[in-house]
């Protein structure tokens, strides 16, 4: 770079849900990456040039991600855009990025299909199709599952692949199914669909869905004396299962798509951390070497 060069802005688009049932995913992935652009510009920047996060909301929202997308691309000119939260708002989002020839990057998008919109649109996020049969493994393994009943939402990119995954999963494992259930985003009373599962006697149940349907799941679920653990996709995966489903939430199996560690690992409540720990507490070896997860796998034991 010359020496009369000035040094600009690079400007990078954030669409994430900052309100709505989504946010607290969403909160969490903007906070990481305002961490990261505060360090790269603390050490100068990337040649000389500071990076701007333009944020905006999409509420967790179809329609909205797609406004935003708009916004950040046309309006704002920005350079790339992460985003949006759920993969949900991805599948009607990225392609206004692939058509506008602007990178568009998930990294909270699991659902199957994402990249095949372009090849403007990427994600370093771990599939469901990946992550959840190592979740199954892990779960099986330490809860000596025998048989499950399934709930997932239907209405939901995300949650339907989670579905789809958990099925073959549960096919290849020879794991019979007793009954599947479904709900809708925005669902409050789940205790028709709990009913029909208690009556089959499942070992599990194994849940797509996101936390905010997820939570309330597993307290109705106690609620009506149902005891039994939980097998969550990525939509479980946050601390916030804790605020929410509280004692509710024990005996939970998660698999992170976005770890490099292959321990499994258990939640106690002296060692919930607020984040991640560096040092997890092994509960079990770890999974195959050849397995091309590389989730980890976490039962929860919040304090009640």
């Amino acid at each position: 770079m010359g020496a009369s060069a000035q040094a600009a802005d690079i400007k990078i688009g954030m669409a994430e849900a900052l309100t709505g049932g989504a946010a607290q995913y969403g909160i969490s992935i903007r906070h990481g990456f305002e961490l990261a652009a505060g360090e790269i510009n603390a050490a100068g920047g990337v040649d000389g040039n500071q990076l701007k996060l333009i944020v905006d909301d999409d509420q967790g929202k179809k329609e909205e991600a797609i406004n935003v997308f708009k916004k950040l691309i046309f309006q704002d000119k920005v350079l790339m855009v992460f985003g949006p939260t759920l993969s949900n708002s991805a599948q009607a989002a990225d392609p206004i990025a692939q058509g506008a020839k602007t990178v568009a990057f998930g990294t909270s998008n699991t659902a199957d299909g994402i990249t095949s919109i372009g090849d403007y649109v990427f994600r370093n996020s771990v599939t469901e199709a990946d992550v959840l049969p190592e979740t199954l493994r892990v779960a099986v393994k330490h809860a000596h599952i025998k048989k499950v009943a399934v709930m997932y939402g239907n209405d939901d990119v995300f949650t339907k692949s989670g579905y789809d995954n958990f099925k073959k999963a549960l096919e290849a494992a020879h794991i019979p199914v007793t009954t599947t259930e479904t709900f809708a985003k925005g669902d409050v009373d789940f205790k028709a669909q709990l009913t029909k599962i208690k009556a089959t006697h499942p070992d599990a149940i194994v849940l797509s869905a996101l936390l905010a349907e997820g939570a309330p799941i597993m307290v109705q679920a106690r609620q009506l004396g149902i005891n039994v653990p939980f097998i969550g996709g990525n939509g479980m995966n946050s601390v916030k299962v804790f605020t929410l489903a509280k004692g509710a939430s024990d005996d939970l199996y998660v698999g992170s798509p976005g770890r490099p560690a292959t321990t499994a690992r258990r939640m106690s409540p002296s060692s919930r951390p607020s984040r991640p720990s560096s040092t997890p507490r092994p509960t079990s070896s770890r999974p195959s070497p050849t397995t091309p997860c590389t989730s980890w796998c976490r039962r929860s034991r919040p304090s009640s």
